[in-house]
């Protein structure tokens, strides 16, 4: 006890004796004023999101911590520079945050990083301490360039962040030529904090008619669905339809049904647009004969408004004349003479007679099959029926094979009496562009067999191919079906094609339709001749598959061919960002066309029309484009008028696209931690907790920072070492008091 008493006293006066030698401690410090600190508060809408089962949204949590007597901005003005700034679709410097009104639109966090980066580029940055719940509605650079110029200190709120949601997520369009249901939306659904519960997904109209609807059950808290919504829209052309997701305690058939259990409504729909039209799609049908096929192909294009069918039928081959001195026999063929108005039109002997049917009066086939690419590329698709090859010319058969290769068309023939290996089309450049190698018949000793068609594996996941919703009503509805007599054999299909339908003749498979990418278009072979045949087995209640399967067909060969006049629309990367237009023009023979003057008109949600003039692009030719500002939530249909270098106006087109800039804030609720972790690891910085910044400021002198001054503090003036040697003596003469010693 007395040594340790003794140790307590030596200890005092060691320290006493030590404030004697004043000893001087060296200390490096922010210099006050030096260095900039920035405080960066979201000012968006998504602030005022409240989370589930608080009464306190994240703005109210905000502006009980930026009051200006706050003790930690207080504390933050003595070392550093303090600046101010609340950020939405732009950055805005403030005297005070608690002035923030969480109206921003968007949250452009990316932008405003950028904004800071390059205002501070040349001044000194202690770091930035950021208030956001995360959510950006723009992208953000993680470039270690750009995020080390100083470190970002994200704050988040305390206590809990759950909620009750259901948003639309990732959506996407796709039109086929299944006539039951031509559109196809994919849609991801997300729901938050409803497990258990049932969600109702509906598609709607213009009309507020529901298209289609699916039910689910949500198997979690965080839980996504992928839903496929197959529908035929209402009209033609360019439309909007509306997807909405709602609890199915909430949901009804009015599109303007709001829900009041989740954290926000505004998430819950979504603007699709629809281009259900693209026509007048012209097809050129040439037969070598009359026959039930073109009869029962025109009856059926006769029910899309879409699709025109031209047709071009022979009715008697070229013959030589025989006058034998009979002076009063004219150069007229003496099926045509007498029926018309103008004889050096009409057909000579020396020429086959052609009928035109469906064709305007003055159109490019009042001479024959065209003979020029501007008449010919005016048509979308050709069909060639029982013709041979020597009806057309080498020229002719070239621009056919150019037809598709070049300008983008479509082809298919046939299986009549004289077409393929019948028609001569070996080593013909028609024979080139055939999916189908025409040459030896493999199987010519069963060209009088019946033979029975179906689909393959491959035809049966072609949309324009299936005439049922289900595989069994697919199934049962080939066991109808009637066997054919008229049908060409092939040898083989060429490399590349795609075996789409078969034909059972005796036990053996046989290509029955075949089809194959060509340049840039697309080619087909039909090997049955007697197609009308499927038509005669049905009754007068049952349904015209024949008429549809025309219909799809027509549509598929039609569906991608490019048009003079084609029109584009760029989404933009951020909502804030405008809609790129973009047009391409062709001539007559399908090559860029320089020169035009375009102008767009468009109808906003409002009923407001804006025209626009186009620009050319100088780096493409034949293309031009504008940028258009879609500043309101809805349809925008648009009519585009081209006219070209000679002053004709170019073929029309209308077209539209659909926007909700007011729905990029809600499009995700859940705070991003995730994002402001990574933000604050590339930066050097770290996340706080808001109850915790009163301290993490007091500590930050302590860090790194631009400038800084070095002090020297005796440490005589430290109140700690003269309180350890007044310690040490009270404590040693307490001992000796309390164990009795002198």
């Amino acid at each position: 006890m007395r040594l340790f008493a003794a140790l307590l006293k030596s200890l005092a006066f060691a320290a006493l004796a030590l404030c004697l030698l004043e000893p001087v401690q060296k200390l490096e410090r922010p210099l006050p004023g030096a260095n900039t600190l920035a405080i960066m508060m979201d000012n968006s809408r998504s602030m005022e999101l409240r989370p589930s089962g608080s009464s306190v949204s994240r703005a109210q949590q905000l502006r009980e911590s930026v009051q200006p007597n706050a003790s930690w901005l207080m504390r933050a003005g003595q070392d550093f520079a303090v600046k101010k700034y609340l950020f939405d679709q732009r950055v805005q410097a403030v005297e005070e945050l608690d002035k923030a009104d969480f109206k921003g639109q968007y949250s452009m966090l990316g932008s405003a990083f950028q904004t800071l980066q390059s205002r501070f580029a040349k001044r000194p940055m202690a770091g930035l301490i950021l208030f956001s719940d995360g959510l950006t509605t723009d992208e953000i650079s993680f470039d270690d360039d750009q995020l080390s110029k100083f470190p970002i200190y994200p704050v988040v709120a305390s206590g809990s962040n759950t909620f009750q949601d259901i948003s639309i997520g990732e959506t996407s369009v796709s039109l086929s030529s299944f006539e039951l249901s031509p559109v196809s939306v994919d849609a991801i659904i997300e729901c938050h904090g409803i497990s258990g519960r049932t969600v109702i997904a509906r598609v709607f109209d213009d009309a507020g008619k529901t298209l289609e609807k699916q039910t689910f059950r949500v198997e979690s808290d965080d839980f996504q669905k992928k839903l496929r919504f197959q529908f035929k829209p209402s009209g033609t052309g360019w439309q909007t339809v509306t997807l909405r997701a709602m609890l199915s305690s909430e949901d009804s058939d009015d599109p303007a049904a709001i829900s009041s259990t989740e954290i926000t409504e505004l998430n819950n729909v979504r603007l699709i647009g629809v281009d259900r039209g693209g026509g007048p799609y012209r097809i050129l049908y040439v037969a070598g004969r009359p026959n039930w096929e073109f009869k029962f192909l025109r009856r059926a294009l006769e029910e899309d408004l879409e699709v025109k069918l031209h047709g071009l039928i022979r009715v008697a081959k070229k013959e030589p004349r025989f006058s034998f001195g009979d002076r009063t026999l004219g150069n007229v063929n003496p099926l045509v003479e007498g029926f018309t108005d103008n004889p050096d039109t009409a057909e000579a002997h020396d020429e086959p007679v052609l009928i035109k049917v469906g064709v305007e009066e003055g159109s490019q086939l009042q001479a024959g099959f065209p003979s020029g690419a501007e008449d010919l590329f005016d048509y979308h698709a050709i069909i060639l029926d029982d013709v041979e090859s020597s009806f057309f010319s080498s020229e002719q058969m070239l621009l056919m094979r150019q037809f598709v290769a070049e300008r983008g068309g479509g082809f298919m023939m046939l299986g009549g009496q004289e077409s393929f290996l019948g028609g001569n089309y070996e080593g013909t450049p028609i024979g080139d562009l055939l999916p189908v190698y025409v040459r030896g018949l493999e199987f010519a000793e069963l060209k009088s067999s019946l033979a029975q068609y179906s689909l393959s594996r491959e035809g049966q996941l072609q949309p324009w191919l299936r005439l049922r919703a289900t595989k069994k009503d697919e199934v049962d509805r080939f066991s109808q079906m009637p066997p054919f007599l008229t049908w060409n054999s092939i040898a083989e299909v060429k490399p590349g094609s795609s075996t789409l339908a078969t034909l059972q003749v005796e036990g053996r498979e046989l290509p029955g339709l075949v089809s194959q990418r060509f340049g840039k278009g697309q080619s087909a072979a039909l090997m049955i001749g007697d197609f009308w045949r499927w038509s005669m087995r049905r009754s007068a209640t049952d349904k015209d598959d024949l008429a549809q399967t025309w219909r799809q067909m027509a549509r598929w060969l039609t569906s991608d061919v490019p048009r003079r006049v084609e029109f584009e629309v760029t989404p933009p990367k951020s909502p804030s960002d405008p809609h790129r237009l973009t047009v391409e023009l062709r001539d007559e023979e399908f090559k860029p066309m320089d020169n035009a003057t375009i102008q767009v008109t468009v109808t906003e949600p409002s009923g407001k029309e804006i025209t626009v003039s186009l620009q050319p692009d100088p780096q493409v030719s034949g293309r031009y484009w504008t940028d258009y500002w879609s500043r309101f939530d809805g349809g925008y249909a648009c009519k585009i008028r081209p006219v070209g270098p000679d002053g004709v106006d170019l073929e029309p087109l209308d077209s539209g696209w659909t926007a909700q800039p007011s729905v990029a804030e809600f499009q995700r609720v859940m705070p991003d931690l995730k994002l402001l972790e990574r933000l604050a690891e590339r930066s050097g910085g770290e996340v706080i907790e808001m109850d915790d910044l009163e301290s993490f400021v007091s500590g930050l002198p302590s860090r790194k920072v631009p400038i800084t001054e070095t002090r020297t503090e005796p440490w005589w003036h430290r109140p700690w070492l003269v309180l350890f040697a007044i310690s040490c003596l009270c404590v040693e003469w307490g001992m000796r008091r309390w164990k009795g010693l002198p």
